[in-house]
């Protein structure tokens, strides 16, 4: 299941980025890209995000099967949506 996920891109990207960058080191999620587009995989997951001047696009493409749309969507939307 492929889930794609959508939200506008905040004022400081450049503080967003570092901080996901620095947290996927510190939970050992791989990670490569940069602050316009990339992947990831970590703890059964793997994904891709973009990022234009409107919005930030995840896309998950592999998930483990105790995870739910439903709270990858909102975890996902809270995690890019917080003040840095």
């Amino acid at each position: 299941m492929v889930i794609t996920i959508k939200i506008p891109t905040p004022k400081d990207l450049h503080a967003l980025y570092i901080k996901a960058k620095t947290d996927a080191e510190k939970h050992d999620i791989s990670w490569s890209g940069d602050i316009n587009h990339g992947q990831g995989s970590g703890w059964g997951f793997e994904g891709e995000y973009t990022v234009n001047a409107e919005y930030i696009t995840v896309t998950v493409l592999k998930k483990p099967i105790w995870a739910t749309k439903a709270r990858i969507e909102k975890e996902v939307k809270k995690y890019l949506s917080q003040e840095i």
